[in-house]
């Protein structure tokens, strides 16, 4: 596979404004850039998003709850939030979650598909949690699903943080297999169970890292046979993250994104990877780590299958 292979999805810019907040939207203007100024790759290789309708998002979110969305209602379904209840912000959801809808379909269209946004995998059908209004990664297997017949997914969520909403939403769903790989004391503190679960300890470092993650890996191997790979690739676990508790270097970061994406690239498997989260100590220092991402995303499809 040719690096040339991997393509693109551009987050809505300049959609998201939280105001005062630990989530770093600015990542959304710079890791484009990055990629473009420092990697050289080319406008050919950027997509929009999708727009979602109300029919996309009722696939997977339960009607009352997306009519709070539609009329931004303080209610305890949408306040559980984190973020501003407002109309504007939900709407940058909306367009972001669009792209992860993208990126699914690169990736079967091209062999990877790269969403720079997305991620949002605290959402549950009915209510947000975690400055996540919607699930764009369950909205984007199902879109995919409905549009293009796609049958089992693996979901590998590296995100320092569990990803209780995707569990909730898939826990009795064959065809989807969610795996979590986070830091055990952290959020959320009441955990969802994901099909296969790795809790850490506070202060895991790269090594015990990488060595609990191959394993899990290949268990699941052993279990289930996706058709296509999603990665939720968060960038939290980094030693020096406002929000979490695990001691990854920003090497070790990009050998673990690596290492997931060459396993699945080298079987030929459909991937697509979202950024998730990441709150280093400045935009700039979090949109270098997603960068590291991308780096590995890049060298992964030049040997891959």
């Amino acid at each position: 596979m040719s690096s040339e292979r991997l393509h693109f999805v551009l987050p809505p810019p300049g959609s998201l404004d939280f105001g005062p907040h630990v989530f770093p939207v600015e990542k959304y203007a710079l890791v484009p850039r990055l990629v473009r100024e420092e990697l050289g790759v080319g406008a050919d290789r950027f997509h929009p998003p999708d727009e979602l309708r109300l029919d996309d998002l009722l696939r997977v979110h339960d009607p009352a709850y997306c009519d709070d969305l539609e009329h931004a209602r303080e209610t305890e379904a949408t306040l559980s939030s984190e973020l501003p209840v407002d109309a504007g912000v939900i709407q940058g959801i909306r367009s972001m979650a669009g792209g992860t809808v993208t990126a699914l379909r690169l990736a079967l269209e091209h062999g990877v598909g790269f969403h720079l946004g997305g991620g949002f995998h605290h959402a549950f059908r009915d209510h947000a949690e975690g400055f996540c209004y919607l699930n764009d990664i369950a909205l984007a297997i199902e879109g995919l699903r409905a549009e293009r017949g796609l049958g089992r997914v693996l979901i590998v969520d590296v995100d320092v943080h569990q990803g209780n909403g995707t569990a909730s939403i898939f826990a009795d769903d064959a065809n989807t297999f969610t795996y979590s790989i986070h830091q055990e004391r952290n959020y959320p503190f009441y955990k969802e169970a994901s099909d296969l679960d790795r809790g850490l300890a506070d202060g895991v470092g790269d090594r015990d890292y990488m060595h609990a993650l191959t394993a899990d890996l290949d268990a699941v191997d052993a279990r289930f046979d996706p058709q296509l790979v999603l990665v939720v690739a968060g960038v939290d676990p980094y030693e020096f993250d406002q929000l979490g508790g695990l001691r990854l270097t920003p090497l070790g970061l990009e050998q673990r994104d690596e290492a997931v994406f060459q396993r699945y690239l080298r079987r030929g498997l459909p991937l697509a990877i979202v950024l998730a989260g990441g709150y280093a100590r400045t935009a700039e220092e979090t949109s270098r780590l997603h960068l590291g991402t991308v780096r590995a995303a890049l060298r992964a499809a030049a040997v891959g299958g």
